[in-house]
């Protein structure tokens, strides 16, 4: 038997999905440990090895890949622990980073309640380097070659780690881009630099500076921990393929996240809406309008699938730093399990976004953790079995529970311990609608149109309340909710972009340039897929044009038919296409020219992967899987009350269950509030319809 494993570290815990050779899954977690992921990766995999009584070598042994999603992108960022990074700008450019978009709505737009964000590279490692060239890629000053060395050796004195490099308009000409990395390669071979015009070259001269230096500095923590996991795996005993995910949910070599770091920025999340779908599909449904939810220890992502598009974009943001790369559009609040609730002295409950985390953890992990979290109040209100939590590998503490929630929220609010439970639970609810509302509502997207697809471990808590609240009917639990995201790496595809600017506009079409840019692109495409060993077959290549109308500021992803632009028929009908485009975005139809900027190759090898069985049982009925009642605490119900609780790993497909109840799965637990009913799919998902 040969198998595949996925992995989605979490700041909680670490997921593992397996899938052996004949399509069969099994779902694992292993707390997540700080300052060594792979060790977490490393118990997660021992827990695998044991539940097929062998040891761990042979486990690694018979597995042919490991695909992980990691975090370290992300927590190098959201933590300041990324690289001491230099960076060199076309002189009179130096405060870019500092001025970022000037307070222009946005992603990045600075709210008053926010203090403002120091750069991200600060001034004095950022150097002015004589040279100019224009938007045409014309030169108007030629590089100075001395302001250049001046530049590298009092980074060197600085004992800088890396080294961005972002030139005005080196997206129209990258020459002076391309000596300065000869300059630092011959004069600083050992410091890693990245150039803006490979990195980003997009137009925004924030964007394309701040992804450069992002880039830049995660090169030197991105290497140091790529090279750990690969080192700890292979001395394991791992001897198959070992893959990383980007932020556009597709996997790639360590040699390919190494050189572009800034694209495992949003590794793990990326994943989920890719298993949401092929859940939503195993199903046999015709359509696939999604909104995503995985809620694990530390967030609460939201991610959309559009008529089973993932909504994808390239505007993403991290502890107030923009970056620019294809990215799936995730939104995430610091809404988890761990999540500490607080009263502040005017007598308001807060819930996140400080967390637990793994270690010390909620104060029901006996960890050492004293602080009420949601996960204590999830346990106070009877929602969790203490004996079987996290498919049994940890024990809870309810009276450790019952005494931070009585310190940190009942006590200071004047409540009983199950009632400020509960009002832990609604608070950090309503923050979750809210964040959804911000990313659908506010969008023109109608909840109530779409089916909600929940992951994580405590998602199935939640998502009755939540979905009632957004007025949405059907909400489903894949038979993998626990491990979503681990679930959706382990489907992805092959995956990597590849972009070159170009400005033209319909009016003038530059046939000749942009069929060139193209072609070359589709040359850096298939040596990618090449050396990922993707067979012709399996390949393919989806080509897009960044586009606006003329004066807009932001563009629009329009996506072409193929890798050539050839004459005035295919242009009027990739103009058509955008005209369309824009008014399914904004509904409004414009007559003014496109301008176009931008041209990119997405890279996709497709992984055959055969159907998934989930092992679900058929063979016992509704009562014959009763685990008895539980007493919960539900306040609009009347408060404590008494439910009754079934094993949903051993329900038969078909089976109904009325609310309220509780559905208790291995790695994950569902409410069922009253006026809701569930239904088990064949393939493992359970379909709530609220009532």
């Amino acid at each position: 038997m040969r198998i595949d494993i996925a992995v989605d570290v979490g700041g909680t815990f670490t997921d593992l999905i397996l899938r052996e050779s004949g399509g069969r899954v099994r779902s694992y977690k292993a707390p997540t440990t700080p300052g060594s992921i792979v060790d977490g990766i490393l118990d997660g995999l021992t827990l695998i090895a044991q539940s097929y009584g062998i040891d761990r070598p042979a486990l690694l042994a018979r597995c042919d890949k490991i695909a992980c999603g990691t975090t370290v992108a992300t927590n190098a960022i959201l933590e300041g622990t990324y690289a001491r990074t230099g960076l060199l700008c076309t002189e009179g450019f130096r405060d870019t980073l500092l001025i970022r978009e000037g307070g222009k709505d946005g992603p990045d737009a600075i709210r008053i309640a926010m203090d403002y964000p120091e750069p991200y590279i600060p001034r004095h490692l950022t150097f002015g380097i004589r040279e100019r060239i224009d938007s045409d890629g014309g030169v108007v000053t030629e590089l100075d070659e001395g302001s250049v060395l001046d530049a590298i050796e009092r980074l060197k004195a600085q004992k800088v780690e890396a080294i961005a490099v972002c030139l005005l308009w080196s997206i129209a000409n990258p020459a002076h881009e391309r000596r300065i990395g000869e300059l630092l390669d011959a004069h600083c071979p050992e410091i890693p630099y990245s150039l803006s015009h490979y990195t980003c070259p997009t137009l925004r001269e924030y964007r394309r500076s701040s992804t450069t230096a992002i880039d830049a500095s995660l090169k030197p923590v991105v290497r140091r921990a790529v090279s750990e996991l690969e080192g700890k795996l292979r001395e394991a005993g791992l001897q198959g393929l070992l893959t990383l995910v980007t932020s556009s949910g597709g996997q790639t070599s360590l040699q390919e996240a190494m050189e572009r770091p800034v694209a495992l920025c949003l590794s793990g999340p990326s994943a989920a809406p890719e298993a949401a779908r092929t859940s939503i599909a195993a199903q046999g449904a015709e359509s696939c309008n999604a909104i995503v939810v995985d809620m694990g220890g530390t967030s609460f992502d939201i991610s959309i699938v559009n008529d089973w598009d993932i909504s994808m974009h390239r505007e993403g943001i991290i502890a107030g730093n923009a970056f620019s790369i294809p990215a799936v559009e995730v939104n995430t609040i610091g809404s988890g399990g761990g999540s500490l609730a607080t009263v502040d002295a005017g007598g308001l409950i807060h819930v996140g976004p400080k967390s637990a985390k793994s270690y010390p953890g909620p104060a029901c992990y006996g960890r050492g953790g004293t602080h009420a979290t949601v996960t204590d109040a999830n346990l106070v209100r009877g929602f969790l079995d203490p004996e079987s939590f996290a498919s049994g590998t940890m024990t809870l503490s309810p009276g450790n529970a019952e005494a931070a929630i009585k310190a940190d929220v009942a006590d200071p609010l004047g409540l009983g311990t199950e009632e400020a439970a509960s009002l832990i639970g609604f608070t950090v609810e309503q923050d979750m609608v809210a964040a959804i509302e911000e990313f659908t509502v506010r969008r023109g997207i109608d909840p109530r149109e779409y089916v909600m697809v929940v992951g994580g471990a405590a998602a199935g808590l939640h998502a009755v309340p939540i979905a009632r609240e957004l007025g949405m009917k059907t909400v489903l639990v894949p038979a993998t909710a626990g491990v979503l995201s681990a679930s959706g790496i382990l489907v992805s595809d092959i995956k990597s972009s590849f972009s070159q600017s170009q400005y033209t506009t319909s009016e003038t079409f530059d046939f000749d340039s942009v069929n060139a840019i193209l072609s070359s692109l589709e040359a850096r495409a298939a040596e990618y897929l090449t050396g990922m060993n993707v067979a012709p077959a399996d390949r393919e290549m989806q080509f897009t044009a960044e586009a606006r109308y003329r004066g807009q500021v932001w563009q629009l992803t329009l996506p072409l038919d193929g890798a050539r632009i050839e004459g005035e028929e295919m242009l009027e009908a990739l103009v058509e296409r955008f005209h369309k485009l824009h008014e399914k975005t904004y509904f409004v139809r414009g007559t003014d020219a496109i301008e176009f900027t931008e041209w990119s190759v997405a890279a996709i090898g497709r992984l055959k992967t055969g159907p998934l069985d989930h092992g679900t049982a058929r063979e016992a009925d509704l009562a014959g899987h009763s685990k008895g009642v539980r007493q919960v605490y539900i306040r609009e119900l009347g408060g404590q009350i008494e439910v009754p609780v079934y094993d949903g790993s051993k329900l038969v497909p078909g089976t109904r269950v009325a609310g309220p109840a509780i559905i208790d799965q291995p790695l994950t637990s569902i409410v069922l509030y009253a006026d809701t009913m569930a239904e088990m799919a064949d393939n493992g998902t359970v379909e709530i319809t609220v009532g």
